[in-house]
């Protein structure tokens, strides 16, 4: 008799099949999920971390001087930390850190930095880009079936922090007078003018004559490279008003757009020196940092002395009047708490590199007498008081070629508004910006060449005498005022 084989139990198969897809199924919805929440939540964390990494670069200055990486290591922290409060910790045991801050100029990272734009082709460009790299992983519940009980993942952000950078130009001419009305800028007498390679502006609108926008007079030749420009607001521009007499080589006036007044641009921060305990001593030939209370001097009439490196506070001036041969060693910083700076007599006073006078109060610096003074890296920023140059002196000076007041040689902010004026019958040589925002500078002389390469930037400018003045405009050599620091969240 013949027996049909039985079909029972092949269901079994099917559905223990049907039962591991399920799972897989259930697996791809549940961890799937976990993993995507996970790495979203990582994805926002590192977002954070390096946004908080790149704000702490731009607000942390490059000081003490020993620590010159010290915005470097600010961000590190403060991405860490962001990182951290989001439930991320670096474990620096950990072979595998869970979170890490990097530089993107930095050598063989994994991950790389991706996503830069092609401009940053260069370390230094480079290391304006911080990347934050999390690794996490995830616990899996039903994939566990199919052999997956973990899932790892990387998520990276990159963020971008500028420290400021300057233009290729400030935008003012090389002689620039900010006053918004009345007359800005004087040329009179037997002036011989010769600005290379800029013009003559003048930010006042005045257009009535004899008291113009810009006014020359007297027997003057004038020679600019582009042309005088005048204040203009709307239909009203400022005038340019010369005497017969006066030679003019460039476009007699041309209107240009009035910029507001105080411009909020030009303020480079103000110096922070140290004073301390300790007075002022002369060992030797050697004048040692310090703060004098009474009013400083050198004992003899005659000697060879060097200011060692440090910070010297005067707290009622100082005042170096006799045959004194002066050099001051790099990194020397004067604070003028009270009182005046004075180089009197035959002083030949010589610094190269990297020295500050700050005038918090008081009456500022004069350089006055037969007094020499050979300057290079050097910046003179009077919260008080003035610079006056007089007498015969001959001076020779030039402002820093880097740091915050690279290109900056006198600076006399806003709220000061003291006149500054440099005038004698000696030759003097500047090069870098002189910036008296509320002041009127005055240049003048006798018989005088002045050969500069400055800008000069006051409420008003006046130049008289008899005096052969040259400006020769080198933007790269000027104070360029920094445009604001700023981050972005790159990728």
């Amino acid at each position: 008799m013949y027996h049909k084989k039985s079909e029972k139990g092949q269901a079994l198969v099917i559905i223990a099949l049907a039962a591991v897809g399920l799972f897989a199924f259930t697996a791809l919805a549940i961890d799937g999920t976990r993993v995507f929440s996970d790495r979203r939540h990582a994805q926002n964390a590192a977002d954070t971390a390096a946004l908080a990494a790149a704000l702490a670069k731009i607000r942390t200055p490059n000081y003490p001087p020993n620590a010159p990486n010290a915005p470097d290591l600010a961000a590190i922290a403060a991405g860490e930390d962001r990182a951290e409060s989001n439930g991320y910790v670096t474990d620096v045991t950990d072979a595998d850190p869970t979170v890490e801050v990097n530089f993107c100029d930095e050598v063989g990272l994994n991950p790389p930095c991706e996503g830069l734009p092609a401009s940053a082709d260069t370390p230094e460009e480079q290391a304006e880009y911080i990347q934050v790299v999390i690794r996490l992983t995830t616990n899996t519940t039903f994939a566990r079936i199919i052999g997956r009980q973990e899932v790892p993942s990387i998520v990276t952000a990159i963020a971008r922090a500028q420290t400021g950078s300057s233009d290729t130009s400030s935008g003012l001419a090389a002689i620039s007078a900010l006053a918004p009305s009345g007359t800005g800028v004087t040329m009179n007498g037997n002036v011989t003018l010769d600005v290379i390679n800029s013009g003559v502006f003048s930010n006042s609108n005045s257009g009535t004559c004899p008291d113009g926008s810009i006014v020359a007079v007297g027997n003057g030749n004038f020679d600019v490279d582009t042309n005088y420009t005048v204040g203009s607001v709307g239909t009203a521009s400022g005038t340019f008003c010369s005497s017969p007499s006066i030679n003019l080589n460039g476009d007699s006036w041309v209107p240009g757009s009035q910029i507001p007044y105080p411009p909020t641009n030009i303020n480079p921060p103000v110096p922070s020196i140290g004073c301390s305990l300790y007075p002022i001593t002369i060992t030797g030939n050697t004048i040692n940092p310090g703060t004098s209370t009474g009013q400083f001097t050198i004992p003899s009439t005659y000697g060879n002395y060097t200011f060692a490196t440090g910070n010297y506070c005067f707290e009622n001036g100082a005042n170096i009047n006799g045959n004194f041969n002066l050099t001051a060693e790099p990194g020397v910083n004067f604070r003028l708490n009270g009182g005046g700076l004075t180089i009197n007599g035959n002083t030949s006073f010589q610094c190269d590199g990297s020295m500050l006078i700050h005038s918090v109060t008081g009456p500022g610096v004069d350089i006055l007498g037969n007094s020499t003074t050979t300057c290079n890296d050097i910046t003179f920023y009077m919260s008080s008081g003035t610079v006056y140059f007089s007498g015969t002196s001959a001076n020779t000076i030039s402002a820093p070629t880097g740091g915050d007041y690279k290109g900056l040689l006198i600076y006399l902010p806003y709220l000061n508004t003291t006149p500054l004026k440099i005038e004698g019958n000696s030759d003097q040589h500047f090069t870098g910006s002189i910036i008296g925002v509320s002041s009127d500078i005055t240049v003048a002389g006798n018989n005088t060449s002045f050969a500069v390469n400055s800008q000069f930037v006051g409420y008003t400018f006046t130049v008289s005498g008899n005096i052969n003045f040259t400006v020769n405009y080198d933007p790269a050599l000027q104070y360029l005022p920094p445009e604001g620091p700023s981050i972005e969240l790159t990728e």
